[in-house]
């Protein structure tokens, strides 16, 4: 006996509905970035942007931009708090800050992104605060 067309598009229908729905992240709130300023030649710096890698994003690197702000050499500042797009719960890895610094003649210089920082306790929830990321050279 051939099986119906209804009966057919029933057991699809039954077959989607048992699949595990995959649904985007939730964004990770209010997450702050500790930043030390040991630029190597004693340089403020600008905080630009922040940039991460998000496995649940299948990998890619994931960028926000934060309120730019001007970090004495030797202190360490924190970014203002932001929400992260698609990262709730998420381990986040490979950190980066996106900065430049003032130069001799007191404009700033080019855009300049630091060594990937990977935390111990990767997990993002709302309030977390990763670091500190050291800025050490512009190269």
């Amino acid at each position: 006996m051939k099986p119906s067309v209804l009966s057919i598009c029933a057991a699809a229908a039954a077959l989607a509905c048992a699949a595990p729905a995959v649904r985007a992240a939730d964004a990770c709130k209010n997450v702050k970035f500790n930043v030390t300023n040991n630029h190597f030649e004693q340089r403020d710096i600008e905080i630009r942007s922040v940039k991460f890698r998000n496995p649940h994003n299948d990998g890619k690197v994931q960028s926000e931009d934060v309120k730019n702000e001007v970090c004495k050499y030797g202190a360490t500042c924190t970014t203002n708090g932001d929400n992260l797009a698609n990262a709730d719960k998420v381990d986040l890895y490979d950190i980066q800050v996106v900065f430049r610094y003032r130069e001799h003649d007191g404009g700033w210089s080019k855009e300049f992104i630091t060594q990937p920082f990977t935390p111990n306790i990767r997990k993002c929830h709302e309030g977390k605060q990763y670091g500190p990321i050291v800025v050490k050279d512009s190269a």
